[in-house]
């Protein structure tokens, strides 16, 4: 008892004390406490914009610099997110109906063989067709589809690419191998193709000779052969009865078999809304040189190749050239002259459409692999390493100047032609008309001509040069920008539109030619990867083109004016893993889209 009235006491002599020092912390306020309580500001938090320095280039190598206030970043990690509709492939489904040919009814569109309809986190398909092999001394004839490492494959589900009939179906089809199912799909337009599913685990093999399959359903499950568990998957055009050898001696291409991944991935894109029409070369490096007349220009292994704009009607070998010979091609501003240039400063000159015999040559004795660019005036500019020379459209070497960087972004428009250069001692540089070019900012970006001036989206905002006074404003100041992902158009009503990405969000930015922000969405929730932005006339699309090292997937969306919205127009890809000269370019009244596998696929959207 005596205890318990000790602790009591103790209690309530604590009790008096924290009473008294509550009551003398009111009335004596701490200083620290307070300033603990209440932090002072940030730079980042002030609302008063931070100066930003104008420069105005003069002859020598340091620039004046005077303070001119400018706006501070925006104070919000992300936008307002933009809505977005519009799904090419749902709007071409369509449930099998049998009719005339096709008691299955006929393919609407093709999925993967795993995880459909995109095969999302199989990381090891779609490389080897084609590859020989020392071990059988032949060429794989289909695709070895693995989930991924370190992932099991035994038992995963199998699926069919779309609608058919069961042509072959043996549970123990390549014996020690295992399974084997083969279904036979019939296009709309009569065409007719096998598609190849071996290593089935042989009690997954339930289905029979004759019966319907959907696309998306089941044909069996990876099974365990000899090697490790994986899919072995064909297209091919015969054998719909009996497996076949997995390997051919040759080339599979010459004796009926079809590359697997690109063949799904090209009747996608035939059966997609707005296709006009598309066109497969034997060549992925396809470099796009712009219209002519009713011709889009292309550059293939050495070769001018015109592409027709309405119908893709290719017209070979317009240039007088050696098979390889060509470097680099571009077309004068009038479009009736093509230049050439080689690695040894060479530039050839040739008459459009009539190249019997070159116009003149001029050796430009600089040594490297050339970049060409039409000059405003008539002409072209030719870039090599460090150095930008400048050709009239008679052949005469009008200027040379030394850029000090390697040449990263430029646009021509009007009379002005706006080049950047790349590094820490990048700047843009502006040729005027015949004028010799002119250092215009220390400031390196991605130029844009709006109305006669030059703006620029650089990695820290949006800069407008003034090309007459040679002075450079910061408009809208911005996160980090990863450059080589985002983009910069000028819109029909004299304002600017930029993809711009950061570490925070991806955004489309757009400017009044005043340099006011007018709105800002953000697409980041529906396009990742690299942003281009191509406009003509009230048309604006968004290219949003994503890599994943073995598959490149493009995909297209239009803009609504008042920037609130996206609507998904297209949905292309390949899946390689190599890919090379993947772009798009206005043909007309066609987008033309090169995934980077040699096929260029024209849309009207």
């Amino acid at each position: 008892m005596a205890q318990n009235k000790r602790r009591a006491g103790t209690v309530i002599l604590l009790l008096v004390i924290i009473t008294a020092l509550v009551a003398c912390n009111r009335t004596q306020p701490s200083a620290a406490i307070s300033d603990a309580a209440s932090p002072a500001p940030t730079a980042a938090a002030s609302l008063t914009p931070s100066p930003t320095p104008t420069w105005t280039p003069t002859p020598s190598a340091t620039p004046t610099i005077t303070p001119s206030p400018t706006p501070t970043a925006t104070p919000t990690a992300t936008a307002v997110p933009m809505t977005v509709s519009g799904d090419p492939r749902t709007a071409v489904l369509q449930d099998p109906t049998p009719q005339a040919g096709a008691g299955c009814g006929v393919v609407d569109v093709f999925d993967f063989p795993l995880r459909p309809p995109d095969a999302e986190g199989v990381t090891r398909a779609g490389q080897d067709f084609g590859v020989y092999r020392s071990r059988y001394e032949k060429y794989h004839a289909g695709e070895d589809w693995w989930i991924g490492r370190g992932q099991s494959n035994l038992g995963e589900p199998v699926y069919a690419i779309g609608h058919g009939t069961i042509t072959y179906a043996e549970p123990l089809g390549w014996g020690r191998d295992q399974g084997v199912v083969i279904v036979r799909h019939i296009f709309a337009d009569g065409r007719t193709i096998l598609s190849f599913y071996g290593h089935l685990d042989p009690e997954s093999v339930t289905l029979r000779v004759g019966e319907c399959v959907t696309r998306g359903q089941q044909v069996g499950n990876i099974g365990q052969p000899r090697t490790p568990p994986h899919l072995h998957f064909e297209i091919r055009s015969h054998m719909p009865t009996e497996p076949g050898p997995g390997y051919w001696w040759e080339d599979p291409t010459l004796a009926g078999w079809l590359p697997p991944s690109q063949t799904i991935w090209e009747e996608r894109m035939r059966a997609a809304p707005g296709v006009v029409w598309m066109q497969r070369f034997d060549t992925d490096a396809i470099q796009p040189i712009g219209m002519a007349s009713d011709t889009f220009l292309t550059l293939q292994d050495g070769t001018l190749v015109g592409l027709g704009a309405a119908d893709g009607r290719v017209q070979p070998g317009l240039l007088p050239l050696e098979d390889g010979e060509a470097v680099v091609v571009a077309l004068d501003v009038s479009g009736q002259i093509i230049y050439n240039a080689d690695r040894l400063g060479m530039i050839t000159a040739f008459g459009y459409p009539d190249a019997e015999s070159p116009l003149w040559q001029t050796d430009l004795d600089v040594v490297g692999t050339p970049q060409l660019l039409s000059l405003p005036g008539g002409g072209v500019l030719a870039l090599i390493r460090n150095e930008a020379l400048a050709v009239s459209a008679a052949g005469e070497l009008l200027w040379q100047a030394d850029l000090g960087a390697r040449p990263f972004a430029w646009q021509q428009g009007g009379n002005l032609l706006a080049l950047s250069t790349s590094g820490s001692d990048g700047a843009t540089w502006v040729v005027m008309g015949a004028a010799p070019i002119t250092l215009a900012t220390p400031i390196s970006g991605k130029p844009v001509i709006v109305g006669g001036q030059v703006w620029v989206y650089a990695s820290d905002g949006i800069y407008r040069l003034d090309a007459a006074t040679q002075t450079a404003e910061l408009l809208y100041a911005l996160p980090h920008a990863f450059l080589e992902r985002g983009d910069v158009a000028a819109l029909p009503d004299g304002g600017v539109l930029v993809a711009h990405t950061d570490v925070f969000d991806g955004r489309l930015i757009a400017l009044n030619g005043d340099g006011s922000l007018r709105w800002q969405r953000s697409f980041a929730a529906a396009a990742s990867g690299e942003q281009r932005l191509l406009v003509q006339g009230a048309r604006v699309w968004l290219v949003s083109q994503m890599d994943s090292g073995i598959t490149r997937e493009v995909t297209v969306f239009a803009m609504n004016g008042d920037g609130t919205g996206l609507t998904r127009l297209f949905v292309g890809g390949a899946r390689a893993e190599l890919l090379h000269d993947t772009w798009t370019a206005v043909s007309g009244e066609y987008l033309l889209i090169h995934i980077g596998d040699g096929l260029v696929v024209a849309g009207s959207w």
